[in-house]
């Protein structure tokens, strides 16, 4: 499979990226980009710690027995369904970085 891009797409990806070749600029951009989306994790993921004063494990450990008041308030159950999602994206995010770009398709 071979990948056409407009030669405006190849300055901009050689401006951002300035790498021996168009796939690894594309890579490295990409590792960038997930680098930022990490980081906007994170930071949302703070949030949720500094206003429950724990961790995800530890507030998700005391809601299952029952030791978070209201817990059936809307709030508060959005909180927990959006601070664990935040958690698990942010695990994937972390195996994404991690893990190694192998060959491209073109390269097989």
């Amino acid at each position: 499979m071979e990948l056409q891009l407009s030669e405006r797409a190849r300055r901009v990806l050689s401006r951002l990226r300035p790498e021996s070749d168009l796939a690894e600029s594309i890579e490295a951009i990409a590792l960038d980009a997930l680098r930022m989306r990490l980081r906007e994790c994170v930071e949302k993921i703070g949030g949720f710690e500094a206003r429950y004063g724990r961790g995800f494990e530890q507030f998700a450990a005391d809601w299952s027995s029952g030791r978070v008041a209201n817990r059936s308030s809307h709030p508060l159950e959005r909180d927990y369904m959006e601070w664990e999602a935040l958690t698990i994206e942010r695990k994937e995010l972390l195996d994404l970085i991690h893990e190694p770009f192998g060959p491209s398709v073109a390269d097989v």
